[in-house]
């Protein structure tokens, strides 16, 4: 099985930036609805979700690769369509072992937009399985850590979850 250097930090940190400043000013926009919409909106709203898809890929990689899933190439990602002023990204392939990969992901937008300049955290809900097992399950992608003793952890907030590599670790 070949495996695939460990990306950079430094990469994931200024990808999720690029995410956050990106996102936040076209989630007010995408937010707005009926007689106050921007004939252009949907467009942007569309193109908000494609961005987010994009920019989401690498950070989901790196969260398999972390729990011992490396995946086979990279994902193939994509925006639903849906609600406007919430942005859900879906993202699927295998690991180097072949077993089906998924991602799902929503980017939290009030605390996206509530958050320090200076933070560049992507806050949301994101789940990753393989083979149909959770493997991981983030609240935020490059946050902060909320209190003390907290920076051993990885540049995730991840829940832990019981024995045999279910999101443990």
């Amino acid at each position: 099985m070949l495996h695939r250097p460990t990306r950079r930090a430094g990469r994931a940190r200024t990808t999720t930036a690029a995410l956050a400043a990106a996102l936040i000013p076209l989630l007010g926009v995408a937010a707005c609805s009926g007689a106050e919409a921007d004939p252009g909106a949907d467009t942007l709203a569309a193109a908000t979700g494609e961005l987010s898809a994009v920019l989401l890929r690498p950070e989901a990689e790196q969260a398999f690769e972390r729990k011992g899933h490396p995946i086979e190439g990279a994902l193939q990602c994509r925006s639903p369509e849906g609600d406007a002023a919430e942005l859900t990204v879906v993202c699927s392939g295998r690991t180097e072992d072949g077993e089906k990969a998924r991602f799902e992901g929503r980017v939290d937008p009030a605390a996206l937009a509530a958050q320090r300049a200076e933070d560049e955290g992507l806050p949301g809900a994101y789940t990753g399985t393989v083979a149909g097992r959770e493997v991981f399950r983030m609240t935020c992608f490059n946050c902060e850590p909320k209190k003390a003793g907290a920076r051993d952890r990885p540049r995730a907030q991840e829940e832990r979850r019981g024995p045999g590599g279910e999101g443990a670790g």
